[in-house]
């Protein structure tokens, strides 16, 4: 995979075939959506390089939850670009303290061959842990963020009690975090669908509701393809998977 590759105009997705990160550029002011996990840090240098931009372009790095495989370096790139580190206020706490559960029914899944390669992945990439981040300003649902794209939060919860998703207006870009997945780590099946592993998987598909009015043109998730077309068709998709 390129560093950088763009989804919609000022929006780049960084990462691997595992989880999926992104960039929004506006008028070279960078806003970062989730980080990977922190062995993924190297992909930014590299992605800036590509786009012209120095370290300290990057003033916001947004989370949309409180797990290792989004949370990443959001720490380091606090203290070496002086970013302003985002989470929603429900899991807050979390990337604070570093100190947050694994998703019901990870940890019994992990025996399944798509799931020990993902494994295997995020154990080599930092993934055991979360890095705590020292300042966090929260975001709720409904803030529309002071960060280059403007990004807009929906509640979304399910994957945690606090996730939040985020909404690009001005490029047409739904994120959903975990809110949403284009790939199951157990089956292997493609398309929109709910995350594999959520903390309460009947508010996840609830919160699904939450999204099908958005207007965008694509869905980009943190794991699996983004989706080219519109949240609603997305949601329809995810509900017709089961």
């Amino acid at each position: 995979m390129t560093p950088v590759e763009e989804i919609a105009e000022g929006v780049h997705r960084l990462g691997t075939e595992w989880v999926g990160w992104y960039l929004v550029d506006v008028h070279g002011a960078i806003t970062v959506v989730d980080c990977g996990f922190s062995g993924y840090f190297e992909q930014l240098h590299a992605a800036l390089s590509e786009l012209g931009r120095p370290l300290d372009a990057v003033a916001a790095v947004v989370l949309t939850h409180y797990h290792s495989d989004h949370v990443g370096s959001a720490e380091r790139i606090r203290r070496e670009a002086g970013a302003t580190v985002f989470a929603p206020s429900g899991d807050a706490d979390g990337v604070r303290s570093g100190k947050v559960p694994p998703p019901p029914g990870f940890i019994q899944n992990i025996w399944r061959p798509k799931m020990a390669r993902y494994v295997a992945h995020a154990l080599r990439n930092g993934g055991a842990s979360v890095t705590p981040v020292e300042q966090v300003q929260t975001y709720g649902d409904g803030d529309v963020l002071d960060v280059p794209g403007a990004l807009r939060a929906i509640h979304t919860p399910g994957h945690t009690g606090g996730h939040c998703s985020l909404v690009a207006e001005d490029a047409g870009v739904l994120f959903t975090g975990d809110a949403m997945a284009t790939m199951s780590f157990v089956t292997g099946d493609a398309g929109p669908q709910l995350a594999t592993f959520n903390e309460d998987a009947d508010r996840a598909r609830d919160s699904l509701s939450r999204l099908e009015e958005v207007a965008a043109s694509v869905v980009v998730v943190a794991h699996g393809r983004p989706f080219e077309g519109s949240p609603a068709e997305a949601v329809a998709r995810a509900r017709a998977h089961g």
